[in-house]
């Protein structure tokens, strides 16, 4: 009988929970109600916010909903974001992500599939997501490579 390492083993466990939930949402989607779970939606809620260089980069404005402590929706509700370029380099819209939760999933193809991104931002009119605290993490670079990160934290009701 071959033993197998624990490296080997927690390897092995990772495929499978990642093949899991490999799944695409229910049609209109952002998130699942299964995903909020597996991914750690309120979990991503609560924790701080990563610490950002300060530097010249270009800036992420969420104009929908309207970032406020405590911000409670309900869904579907709309997200309007707003790019803001540096004078020296314009935004590239082809590097536009759009991560969920504690673990970063990326959902980026959810949203695209509905809005066009484009240097200035985009509006998205019926963002369904389930009931609970919820946290996205945009970003977007610049023609610099430049990074722009903004997180919208919102408890759906």
């Amino acid at each position: 009988m071959k033993k197998l390492t624990t490296a080997a083993v927690l390897t092995a466990a990772l495929a499978c929970c990642f093949a899991a939930h490999a799944q695409t949402a229910p049609k209109d989607w952002l998130i699942s109600p299964a995903e909020a779970l597996s991914y750690q939606g309120e979990g991503g809620f609560n924790e701080q916010p990563a610490l950002r260089a300060r530097a010249v980069v270009p800036q992420i404005d969420i104009l929908k909903p309207e970032p406020v402590a405590d911000l409670k929706v309900k869904a579907p509700f709309s997200i309007a974001v707003l790019f803001k370029a540096q004078s020296d380099a314009a935004i590239d819209p082809s590097t536009f992500k759009v991560m969920y939760g504690a673990l970063k999933f990326d959902i980026t193809n959810r949203i695209t599939k509905f809005v066009k991104v484009t240097s200035t931002g985009f509006s998205l009119d019926n963002a369904q997501i389930p009931v609970g605290k919820h946290r996205l993490t945009m970003q977007v670079q610049d023609e610099k490579q430049r990074v722009a990160e903004r997180e919208l934290r919102v408890e759906v009701e």
